[in-house]
Protein backbone atom coordinates (compact mmCIF):
# COMPACT_ATOMS: atom_id res chain seq x y z
CA UNK A 1 0.00 0.00 0.00
CA UNK A 2 1.17 3.51 -0.80
CA UNK A 3 0.28 7.00 0.38
CA UNK A 4 0.65 10.18 -1.64
CA UNK A 5 1.13 13.68 -0.29
CA UNK A 6 -1.87 15.99 -0.45
CA UNK A 7 -0.49 18.77 1.78
CA UNK A 8 2.60 19.31 3.91
CA UNK A 9 2.28 22.12 6.40
CA UNK A 10 3.94 23.59 9.45
CA UNK A 11 2.01 21.27 11.83
CA UNK A 12 0.66 18.31 9.86
CA UNK A 13 1.06 16.22 6.75
CA UNK A 14 -2.07 15.10 4.93
CA UNK A 15 -1.78 12.04 2.68
CA UNK A 16 -4.06 9.97 0.45
CA UNK A 17 -4.21 6.20 0.03
CA UNK A 18 -3.14 4.78 -3.34
CA UNK A 19 -3.48 1.11 -4.24
CA UNK A 20 -1.95 -0.88 -7.09
CA UNK A 21 -4.17 -1.89 -9.98
CA UNK A 22 -3.34 -5.04 -11.97
CA UNK A 23 -1.81 -4.30 -15.33
CA UNK A 24 -1.42 -0.57 -14.73
CA UNK A 25 1.75 1.39 -14.13
CA UNK A 26 0.20 3.96 -11.82
CA UNK A 27 -1.53 3.21 -8.54
CA UNK A 28 -5.18 4.18 -8.13
CA UNK A 29 -5.86 7.08 -5.77
CA UNK A 30 -9.54 7.74 -5.11
CA UNK A 31 -8.77 11.10 -3.48
CA UNK A 32 -7.05 12.47 -6.59
CA UNK A 33 -9.92 11.25 -8.78
CA UNK A 34 -12.39 12.91 -6.38
CA UNK A 35 -10.40 16.16 -6.51
CA UNK A 36 -10.45 16.16 -10.32
CA UNK A 37 -14.22 15.60 -10.37
CA UNK A 38 -14.83 18.33 -7.80
CA UNK A 39 -12.58 20.82 -9.58
CA UNK A 40 -14.63 20.33 -12.77
CA UNK A 41 -18.15 20.19 -11.33
CA UNK A 42 -17.90 22.43 -8.25
CA UNK A 43 -14.80 24.64 -8.56
CA UNK A 44 -15.81 27.08 -5.79
CA UNK A 45 -16.47 24.28 -3.31
CA UNK A 46 -13.27 22.51 -4.32
CA UNK A 47 -11.39 25.75 -3.69
CA UNK A 48 -12.89 25.83 -0.17
CA UNK A 49 -11.95 22.19 0.46
CA UNK A 50 -8.44 22.80 -0.83
CA UNK A 51 -8.08 25.82 1.46
CA UNK A 52 -9.37 23.80 4.42
CA UNK A 53 -6.71 21.14 3.79
CA UNK A 54 -3.96 23.76 3.51
CA UNK A 55 -5.07 25.52 6.70
CA UNK A 56 -5.26 22.19 8.53
CA UNK A 57 -1.74 21.25 7.44
CA UNK A 58 -0.40 24.61 8.63
CA UNK A 59 -2.43 25.22 11.80
CA UNK A 60 -3.97 21.88 12.80
CA UNK A 61 -7.54 20.67 12.45
CA UNK A 62 -10.23 23.32 12.87
CA UNK A 63 -12.30 23.20 16.03
CA UNK A 64 -15.38 24.12 13.95
CA UNK A 65 -17.35 20.88 13.49
CA UNK A 66 -18.87 22.38 10.33
CA UNK A 67 -15.44 21.93 8.73
CA UNK A 68 -13.87 18.91 10.47
CA UNK A 69 -15.46 16.41 12.83
CA UNK A 70 -15.12 12.91 14.23
CA UNK A 71 -17.60 10.39 12.86
CA UNK A 72 -19.59 8.80 15.67
CA UNK A 73 -18.71 5.29 16.70
CA UNK A 74 -15.47 5.07 14.72
CA UNK A 75 -11.86 6.21 14.48
CA UNK A 76 -12.74 8.20 11.37
CA UNK A 77 -13.06 11.93 10.76
CA UNK A 78 -14.30 14.02 7.87
CA UNK A 79 -13.38 17.29 6.24
CA UNK A 80 -16.56 19.10 5.19
CA UNK A 81 -17.71 21.96 3.00
CA UNK A 82 -21.09 23.65 3.30
CA UNK A 83 -22.15 22.38 -0.14
CA UNK A 84 -21.57 18.76 0.87
CA UNK A 85 -18.10 17.75 -0.27
CA UNK A 86 -16.77 15.23 2.23
CA UNK A 87 -13.31 13.76 2.65
CA UNK A 88 -13.02 10.85 5.10
CA UNK A 89 -9.75 10.46 6.97
CA UNK A 90 -8.06 9.05 10.06
CA UNK A 91 -5.03 9.85 12.21
CA UNK A 92 -1.74 7.96 12.14
CA UNK A 93 0.68 9.34 14.69
CA UNK A 94 0.21 12.92 15.84
CA UNK A 95 1.38 14.69 12.71
CA UNK A 96 -0.22 12.61 9.97
CA UNK A 97 -3.76 12.56 8.63
CA UNK A 98 -4.52 9.88 6.03
CA UNK A 99 -7.48 10.39 3.68
CA UNK A 100 -9.34 7.35 2.38
CA UNK A 101 -11.82 8.75 -0.15
CA UNK A 102 -14.29 11.51 -0.80
CA UNK A 103 -17.96 11.76 -1.68
CA UNK A 104 -20.73 14.30 -2.07
CA UNK A 105 -23.14 14.19 0.84
CA UNK A 106 -26.84 14.10 0.05
CA UNK A 107 -28.42 13.29 3.41
CA UNK A 108 -28.24 14.06 7.12
CA UNK A 109 -25.59 11.53 8.15
CA UNK A 110 -22.60 9.97 6.45
CA UNK A 111 -23.88 6.89 4.59
CA UNK A 112 -23.02 3.63 6.30
CA UNK A 113 -21.47 2.31 3.06
CA UNK A 114 -19.00 5.22 3.05
CA UNK A 115 -18.04 4.58 6.68
CA UNK A 116 -17.63 0.85 6.06
CA UNK A 117 -15.42 1.52 3.04
CA UNK A 118 -13.25 4.03 4.95
CA UNK A 119 -12.91 1.73 7.97
CA UNK A 120 -11.76 -1.16 5.74
CA UNK A 121 -9.14 1.10 4.13
CA UNK A 122 -8.00 2.26 7.59
CA UNK A 123 -7.60 -1.33 8.79
CA UNK A 124 -5.73 -2.30 5.60
CA UNK A 125 -3.43 0.70 6.10
CA UNK A 126 -2.48 -0.30 9.65
CA UNK A 127 -2.02 -3.95 8.61
CA UNK A 128 0.33 -2.84 5.83
CA UNK A 129 2.17 -0.55 8.24
CA UNK A 130 2.62 -3.35 10.78
CA UNK A 131 3.85 -5.72 8.05
CA UNK A 132 6.34 -3.15 6.75
CA UNK A 133 4.47 -2.93 3.44
CA UNK A 134 3.52 0.74 3.65
CA UNK A 135 5.24 3.19 1.32
CA UNK A 136 4.89 6.92 2.04
CA UNK A 137 5.81 8.13 -1.44
CA UNK A 138 7.75 11.36 -1.64
CA UNK A 139 6.56 14.14 -3.94
CA UNK A 140 8.51 14.55 -7.16
CA UNK A 141 10.52 17.73 -7.34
Amino acid sequence: MKTLVIRIGDRLTIRAIAVPVDGQIRDKCEILAFFQECAKKWPKEFYKLSGLLSDTADYGPPSDTKKFKPLAGSDLYEFKTHFGLRLICFWDDKGLIVCTHGYVKDGQKAPKSELTKADKIRKDYFRAKEAGELNHAQPKT
